[in-house]
Parts: structure tokens; sequence; C-alpha cells
């Protein structure tokens, strides 16, 4: 089941907006340890590597900014 309020997955609705919160942050984290586990499936070398080796890394935000 999903929280209605906030969408995370929970067993009952989280009864305050404090726990929404807590919640969605938890999953942040989550998420972010995947995201930090995730190896690239670009070929080294290829063009599309190259391509955005430039970019910046948008999972690479500063705490601050959640």
């Amino acid at each position: 089941m999903n929280c209605p309020y906030c969408g995370v997955s929970s067993d009952v609705a989280h009864e305050t907006q404090e726990a929404c919160i807590d919640a969605l942050r938890a999953e942040i984290r989550r998420m972010r340890d995947v995201l930090n586990h995730v190896r690239s499936v670009a070929v080294p070398g290829s063009l599309d590597s190259e391509e955005h080796e430039h970019e910046p890394d948008p999972a690479a935000q500063d705490p601050s900014e959640v």
C-alpha cells in the first residue's frame, strides 16, 4: 500500500505531514544509495559516452539541495 498523502510505500497512511516528510527523505536516501551502485552501460570510447562526458552528474547534488 502507498500512503495516500505522499505516495511512499507504507503499511498505513502517515498520520502527520512530518511523518510523510520523514518517509520521503528516507525514500530519497534509498534511491541515492541505489543510484550510487548503478554502473554505466555505455561502451568506453563510444560517441555517446564522449557526448555526455562534460555534462554535470544530476545525482551528484549537495544534501542541502534536497
